[in-house]
């Protein structure tokens, strides 16, 4: 109980240096940590808090050491607990935290750095590499890190497995917490806009390493990158328009700059899938290579890059972003206010809870419904062919251009083809 007490005050920030967070609590000055992301903060706080307390029930006082953990106590005899200054205090927690309770390792990502190239992995292959709020925030740490190492000339990111590169965001967690919650969404979204901008300041060429499906915004990551070589088997979709989602964090800005304008409406209006193939052909990826090559076609890129001056390849990586930099900057603040509003409406709410059910989406029904005026949930597709018996009486208008008949007279608009009624 004392120990939820003390976290519920604890403060956690970002370092001066961008690349870490520092957390402390101000009843207990003594008590400093730092970590890679918020979630190491607050555990190791937990760990020197738990520390502390041992001490004090103990007899202690804040200032006091106490046992070490392989058994070993400090003082002249067994049982003397000596006093030392809260520096020794704060060595003395962290020592016997990080002994009892390693260091936490990234849970969402792998993070590996070897012969210049730092490697980061999405790892969630059962949900097709998708992304949830912690998971950006393991990202936004290992992009900071990989900046700050003069080690790391080129960075890779990629996705565990080979059957996806990333499905884009968590629907679950979309679902389950967002719906009809816009400060939870802000608050991811916050997550997203800080990973991102941690990836496109990262001072170094990064590569996508597309090793599957690559949906959603899985492509925002990919369009992130300076560079991509993609698997053969890979494949591109923009799936947002079926989930009843918004796309606004990169895919709709830079798509149109990398692509061209009618293929990236293409890409999203239709939301159907193109293969690598043809992904190389609109210049969505740098090259296409069979799957077992991937990694070597990868390698080959980073020791091209690698010798090449750094500080040449930082100032043209900011040249060549203008475009993208300028798109970005330019919608990103209204794009989260308009999928924070988005989340609350009838649309997400829909396609997310087919997803869940596993059943096909009745888009016309869903029209149907809309252009009705009812502010319900769209009903399931046996509802609306009762609703349509029920009301066939009243209707009295036709559409000329797809041929719907009986429509209610208060339509103004066809609610199959949108088409303005005569």
């Amino acid at each position: 109980m004392f120990i939820d007490f003390f976290l519920e005050r604890s403060r956690i920030k970002l370092a001066e240096d961008g690349l870490s967070y520092r957390g402390c609590v101000p009843d207990l000055p003594q008590i400093r940590v730092t970590g890679a992301t918020p979630e190491q903060c607050r555990a190791k706080l937990a760990g020197a808090i738990t520390v502390l307390l041992a001490i004090e029930a103990r007899g202690g006082r804040p200032g006091e050491a106490g046992v070490e953990r392989d058994g070993r106590e400090t003082g002249r005899s067994k049982g003397t607990i000596v006093p030392t200054q809260s520096s020794d205090l704060h060595r003395t927690a962290e020592h016997v935290y990080n002994d009892s309770r390693p260091e936490p390792e990234f849970t969402d990502i792998t993070y590996g750095k070897k012969d210049w190239v730092a490697r980061v992995t999405i790892n969630r292959p059962s949900a097709y590499n998708a992304y949830t709020d912690h998971t950006l925030r393991e990202m936004a740490a290992a992009f900071r890190e990989a900046a700050g190492d003069s080690s790391i000339a080129v960075l890779v990111l990629t996705g565990a497995g080979d059957r996806a590169f990333s499905a884009g965001s968590d629907v679950q967690q979309h679902g389950d917490e967002h719906i009809g919650n816009p400060e939870a969404f802000r608050e991811w979204m916050n997550a997203l806009i800080d990973a991102h901008t941690a990836l496109r300041q990262l001072g170094k060429p990064s590569i996508a390493r597309i090793n599957g499906i690559v949906a959603g915004g899985g492509n925002d990551w990919n369009l992130a990158c300076d560079l991509a070589i993609a698997a053969d088997h890979a494949k591109f979709v923009q799936i947002e328009p079926k989930l009843g989602l918004l796309s606004a964090a990169g895919a709709p800005h830079w798509l149109p700059l990398v692509v061209g304008e009618r293929r990236a409406r293409e890409l999203f209006l239709t939301g159907e899938p193109i293969s690598a193939n043809k992904a190389l052909l609109w210049g969505l990826v740098n090259d296409v290579v069979p799957y077992k090559q991937l990694d070597k076609t990868v390698d080959r890129l980073c020791q091209k890059l690698i010798d090449r001056f750094p500080e040449c390849m930082r100032l043209a990586r900011e040249q060549l972003s203008f475009w993208k930099d300028l798109a970005w900057d330019s919608m990103i603040k209204e794009a989260c206010d308009h999928l924070a509003a988005h989340f609350a409406g009838g649309e997400a709410s829909e396609g997310l809870r087919a997803l869940a059910e596993k059943r096909e989406v009745d888009y016309r029904g869903f029209r149907v419904n809309a252009h009705a005026g009812r502010e319900a949930e769209p009903p399931e597709p046996h509802e609306v062919a009762r609703v349509s018996r029920r009301n066939i009486r009243s209707r009295s208008r036709f559409c000329y251009s797809c041929g719907a008949q009986e429509i209610p007279e208060t339509f103004y608009y066809c609610g199959l083809c949108g088409t303005r009624l005569v």
